[in-house]
């Protein structure tokens, strides 16, 4: 999946699901959402505020995740 890609899928979750700050709930259906789309599975250090707490935060950590080019 290229950036792109990877973009596309995290805006159309977001439009759903606005960002997850201070919210635990929120941050949670957002690691589910990502571990599920993009197959990825994530520690419990990765599932923070810094990594996916907000669409861009996201998806750069989604990026870096998968080497997206």
């Amino acid at each position: 999946m290229n950036s792109s890609q990877i973009h596309s899928r995290i805006m159309e979750f977001s439009r759903i699901r606005k960002d997850a700050m201070d919210d635990t709930a929120a941050l949670l259906d957002v690691a589910l959402f990502v571990e599920e789309v993009f197959g990825i599975t994530l520690s419990d250090d990765d599932i923070c505020q810094e990594n996916l707490g907000t669409h861009q935060l996201c998806e750069a950590f989604v990026n870096k995740i998968l080497g997206a080019k």
